[in-house]
């Protein structure tokens, strides 16, 4: 009687309709048992080796179907398309009314980038909050282990999806900027990318990364999109005021720059990576007395967003596996 009834509470139906699509994914590839689990495999042997990258692969493809059923994956991605598209063609348009304003690489890297480089990482936060804190709300993550996925192997498929968030935004700006390119008047260069556009390429990515890394800590930690998503905004708020009034004093006035979202935006930035522009922009300053633009050095930027990435990520997989699911 004990078996029945547990075998009956194991078999409950998830709270919301629409997790339904969810728990049900790993049926479509195979049982969580085979995702999750190697049991009886000898460790170092060929067979344990094709069966860990089988239930990697399976994972990952879970992570994909599960994206593509999601309506706020394909709303984000196709306005985040749509933005760039649209800068795109505005840049061959004025590139068409002015011969003088070529629109060809290497040297429009930087308006390339510019407007995803600013605005693409909030969308990315944006989207990886909306596909990980619903499942939690929709009893998703438990089911999943309750059907014997464990918790660890949730958490690396939750990386994995971020991880494919990550390449997706970051490929998107440079394969509609290049086809742009090719369609405007002008030729592009023999060499495509200088260095400078490839610190640009890898600040970039970098701040993709970090609020990605932000975004999944808050999602598992908050565990509803509607909440996490104001915790991202009220952040944004509290970090600004805290700039603000750290800066009225001469010690403290270069701690702002180190917090996590001025790290994103000094990676976001152009003349961070341009040095010859930055120099152009500080003289155009000084003949109007305004105080030079000046940022951290290269490394210590750099070194931040990796280690606040690494801190987001650990927080979350340390929060997954303490909380029940």
């Amino acid at each position: 009687m004990n078996a029945g009834r547990s075998a009956a509470g194991g078999g409950r139906a998830p709270a919301d309709p629409r997790a339904a699509t969810d728990a049900g994914a790993i049926a479509d590839l195979g049982t969580a048992a085979d995702i999750g689990g190697t049991a009886g495999v000898t460790p170092g042997s060929d067979v344990g080796g094709g069966r860990v990258a089988g239930s990697l692969g399976a994972l990952f493809r879970n992570e994909v179907l599960k994206a593509r059923k999601r309506l706020a994956f394909w709303v984000t991605m196709g306005l985040f398309v749509l933005f760039n598209g649209g800068e795109t063609v505005e840049s061959v348009r004025r590139e068409m009314a002015d011969a003088e304003r070529a629109f060809s690489l290497p040297e429009s890297w930087a308006s390339i980038l510019g407007m995803p480089a600013n605005m693409g990482p909030y969308f990315l936060a944006l989207l990886t909050i909306l596909l990980v804190a619903p499942e939690f709300q929709w009893r998703t993550a438990r089911q999943n282990v309750i059907d014997g996925l464990s918790k660890e192997r949730f958490y690396v498929g939750k990386l994995m999806a971020l991880v494919l968030l990550v390449v997706l935004f970051f490929l998107l700006p440079p394969v509609i900027g290049g086809a742009g390119t090719l369609l405007s008047p002008g030729e592009n260069g023999p060499d495509l990318v200088l260095s400078t556009d490839f610190s640009y390429l890898t600040g970039y990515a970098l701040s993709l990364l970090l609020l990605g890394s932000g975004a999944l800590m808050l999602a598992v930690l908050v565990r509803s999109a509607g909440p996490a998503v104001g915790v991202l905004f009220a952040y944004m708020l509290v970090e600004q005021f805290m700039g603000f009034f750290l800066s009225r004093y001469e010690s403290l006035r270069d701690v702002p720059s180190h917090f996590p979202l001025a790290v994103q935006e000094t990676l976001s930035r152009g003349l961070f990576h341009y040095p010859d522009r930055l120099a152009e922009a500080n003289a155009v300053r000084a003949e109007n007395g305004a105080p030079p633009i000046e940022f951290l050095d290269h490394g210590v930027v750099v070194s931040a967003a990796l280690l606040y990435s690494a801190v987001f990520l650990v927080a979350a997989f340390v929060s997954m596996r303490k909380r029940d699911l």
